[in-house]
């Protein structure tokens, strides 16, 4: 071989020998075992479980504690507005049907110790139009198992405290005693009357702001 054929083969080697060092020395830049980025093209990890909810559950009425029970703008506990009336009894399984055969337009319920339930129906559409608490006369015994608004008002409540409770409270004449209302301003209203003792007898939730003065009659 001539001294120009042995430089070039010379020169052949060293220049493998350079690519061989440059692959070994990136390969070395990256730790064994190290997975790419997702933006380098390889996909990334499944999420195997979904983040959980912050959503509160909604509470279900307890249907033998009606003390427990909220007074709100379209229901009392499991009693709701706009729902079939021939449906509620399930609902108050824990009260007695007090319905009077002279008065079928007014589906009654009774509890000892508790305030009772009207279901007053005069257009015998069969719907809840209005969902009428009153203590019958015992307020004081209706007072402690009573169902109560969000703002802590239930039979026995004080003017003061419902004024105190709903600063927007407006007062209507009624046939016997003013009544007290309280809207949503989406059409619902919870009414207030109070007894001769100056203490809330009766709450109605309804679409009006108004207290019937007869149910059957």
């Amino acid at each position: 071989m001539n001294y120009r054929a042995k430089m070039l083969d010379r020169q052949v080697t060293i220049a493998a020998f350079a690519v061989g060092a440059l692959l070994l020395t990136g390969c070395a830049g990256q730790p064994a075992g190290e997975q790419p980025a997702a933006g380098d093209g390889a996909a990334a990890p499944a999420q195997t479980s979904s983040p959980p909810s912050d959503a509160p559950t909604p509470a279900v009425p307890d249907l033998e504690d009606p003390s427990s029970w909220v007074i709100d703008y379209a229901a009392i506990g499991p009693v709701a507005l706009d729902s079939p009336v021939s449906d509620q009894a399930a609902s108050l399984a824990s009260f007695t049907s007090a319905t009077q055969d002279a008065c079928p337009s007014v589906a009654a319920f009774d509890k000892a110790d508790f305030p009772s339930i009207w279901l007053p129906d005069p257009t015998g559409a069969g719907i809840v139009d209005q969902i009428v608490l009153q203590a019958w006369g015992t307020v004081a015994a209706a007072t402690a198992h009573s169902p109560q608004t969000r703002e802590a008002i239930g039979i026995g409540a004080t003017l003061d405290q419902l004024t105190a409770a709903y600063p927007d409270l407006s007062e209507s004449a009624g046939k016997y005693a003013p009544v007290y209302s309280v809207t949503d301003d989406d059409a619902h209203w919870i009414n207030f009357a109070l007894s001769d003792e100056g203490l809330v007898d009766t709450i109605v939730v309804r679409g009006t702001a108004a207290i019937d003065s007869e149910y059957c009659g």
